[in-house]
């Protein structure tokens, strides 16, 4: 192997995509066709893209000449991953724009790059649209602010 970052990423995309389609097939979803989709239709061919793609990558990575694999960035995975797990805590909780406000800032924090400056009016402003898209424009129920506020 003499591209390992292709090879490792190419056979994550063929595990991930492999898993979709027996999830999808699995489960007794009914396939249907492209004129009358059922609801394993894209799931199949969403999995079946990506491990094509991994197929390409892995390839490549045999095929091709690159960069060795680096160190493994663990307070980003850690801080990336707890602020999913913290934002699907407060959702239903203390509502949308407080969830998407804490995992912003989590997953900001977790760049080299972090400043404040940036990273609060980013969450403010993703908070906001994401209001304005799922609960206004979709019609989502859920939760805006904590009930306490009225929101």
């Amino acid at each position: 192997m003499r591209n390992p970052k292709d090879f490792w990423a190419g056979l994550l995309f063929l595990g991930i995509g492999a898993a979709a389609i027996a999830v999808a097939l699995g489960s007794g979803y009914e396939l249907g066709s492209p004129r009358r989709m059922g609801p394993g239709y894209f799931p199949v061919w969403l999995g079946g893209g990506l491990a094509v793609t991994g197929l390409v990558l892995t390839g490549k990575g045999l095929a091709t000449t690159g960069a060795p694999i680096g160190r493994w960035a663990v307070l980003p995975l850690v801080l990336v991953t707890l602020g999913t797990l913290i934002f699907a805590a407060l959702v239903n909780v203390a509502g949308l724009a407080p969830a998407i406000l804490v995992l912003v800032l989590m997953a900001s924090y977790a760049s080299v790059k972090f400043s404040l400056r940036w990273a609060l009016p980013l969450a403010l402003g993703l908070a906001v649209a994401s209001v304005l898209v799922f609960v206004k424009g979709l019609g989502i129920p859920v939760p805006v602010m904590p009930h306490v506020l009225g929101f």
